[in-house]
C-alpha cells in the first residue's frame, strides 16, 4: 500500500473534551435554541515551558476552568471574566529578527483573594516559588507568585481604603 505522500504534513488529531457545560452551550447553538454571544473577557497570553504543568499549576492552585486543550502547545483557561492562553513557543510565535518569545519577565496577572496569609501559606505547603513576601501596598497586600515557567502572578487582598470601579 503507497502511502500518501501529505500524511508528513498532516497534524496529529487530538482529542478534545470541553466542559460539559461549554458542550452543552455548543449543543444549543448548532441546534438554533441560542444566539452566539460575545463574552466580555480580559485576555492574557503566557508562554510556558510544560503545558501540562502549567494548565495543572493554574487549574489546581489558582481556580482556573480548562476551557479547551486542542493541541500539546495550547490551552484556554478561564477564571471569572479572565481568559488565560497558554502557548509553548514554537516556531509559529518566532518575530522577524528570530527572537523567540519565552516565559518569564515582570508583566502579570492580579487576582483578588480572600485570606492571602492563609493562601499563601498553602501554596508555600504544595512547594509553589514566590518572588517575594506579603507586602503592603496602596490599599492592598500583595505577593508575587511565579507558575511553574517563572510567569508572575500577583495576588492581592484589599485592605482599609480599597475602591473597586462598580
Amino acid at each position: 500500500m503507497r502511502r500518501d505522500p501529505l500524511d508528513a504534513l498532516r497534524l496529529p488529531i487530538v482529542p478534545i473534551e470541553p466542559r460539559p457545560e461549554f458542550a452543552a452551550m455548543l449543543r444549543r447553538r448548532i441546534e438554533g435554541r441560542e444566539e452566539p454571544s460575545v463574552r466580555q473577557a480580559a485576555t492574557v497570553r503566557y508562554f510556558v515551558d510544560d503545558l501540562d504543568e502549567a494548565v495543572s499549576f493554574y487549574r489546581d492552585h489558582l481556580e482556573f476552568e480548562e476551557e479547551l486543550r486542542p493541541s500539546p502547545v495550547f490551552a484556554m483557561l478561564y477564571r471569572g471574566d479572565l481568559r488565560l492562553l497558554l502557548s509553548v513557543p514554537g516556531e509559529a510565535h518566532v518575530l522577524p529578527d528570530g527572537t523567540l518569545p519565552g516565559p518569564g519577565g515582570w508583566n502579570r496577572i492580579s487576582l483578588q483573594v480572600h485570606d492571602l496569609d492563609g493562601i499563601v501559606a498553602a501554596l508555600r505547603e504544595r512547594g509553589a516559588r514566590f518572588r517575594n513576601d506579603i507586602a503592603g501596598g496602596v490599599a492592598v497586600r500583595q505577593v508575587l507568585l511565579e507558575d511553574p515557567s517563572g510567569n508572575p502572578i500577583e495576588l492581592f487582598e484589599p485592605v482599609a481604603g480599597y475602591h473597586e470601579r462598580r
